[in-house]
């Protein structure tokens, strides 16, 4: 089991890294942060190496420094069903594909095989529970869906917001317009750290 945040590069605002990705987004300044792949070979291995004096469910957490500034929570636990908090038994609950579905309450948690670049980081890697894979994580840019209306406070014209920049122009008296905090958190909700989890061979 691993939860893990690092601080941006760029900006020293915590970054949750919610599975085994290349690449990670600080929702703060907006930067894309490459995670190298020795360094998830260096971690895991470390983690991987520890975790098996543990008895099942013991943990600790560790604070590294190093590529990154990193805070880390990791332990020998089984995947288990955040709802309801049953363990997961991978040979019943896991359908092969991309989930992971409780039989007690029918939640369902990603899970998928360990990508090939990680299985080459990380040595007997096979499975990755509780995290999207890297192509479909989704959430990292997410924004509204639809634009919300919002009124220019020098000429009162009706703008609409998609929060993909978060200083605009008025398209009616052209004054730039910084969206208010309460207006950009509902654009971008703040991101909850995951516990996610790898299976090894």
């Amino acid at each position: 089991m691993i939860e893990m945040t690092i601080k941006c590069p760029e900006c020293d605002a915590p970054v949750h890294v919610d599975g085994p990705y290349r690449k990670v987004f600080c929702r703060t300044c907006r930067s894309d942060i490459e995670f190298p792949q020795e360094v998830w070979g260096d971690l895991v291995g470390d983690i991987k190496e520890e975790i098996a004096g543990f008895k099942p469910g013991e943990g600790t957490n560790s604070n590294i420094f190093g590529h990154f500034n990193m805070t880390l929570t990791y332990g020998r636990l089984a995947p288990y069903c955040s709802k309801c908090k049953r363990e997961f038994v991978i040979e019943e609950d896991y359908n092969g594909s991309d989930r992971l579905t409780c039989p007690d309450c029918d939640t369902v948690k990603p899970a998928f095989t360990a990508p090939e670049w990680f299985d080459k980081a990380v040595k007997g890697a096979v499975l990755v529970a509780g995290a999207w894979p890297e192509d479909n994580d989704a959430e990292e840019h997410k924004t509204v869906s639809d634009p919300v209306a919002f009124s220019c406070p020098q000429c009162a014209g009706s703008l609409m917001i998609d929060g993909k920049e978060r200083l605009i122009q008025c398209e009616y008296c052209e004054t730039r317009v910084y969206l208010p905090d309460d207006l950009w958190l509902m654009l971008h909700p703040a991101k909850k750290k995951t516990r996610w989890f790898i299976g090894f061979e």
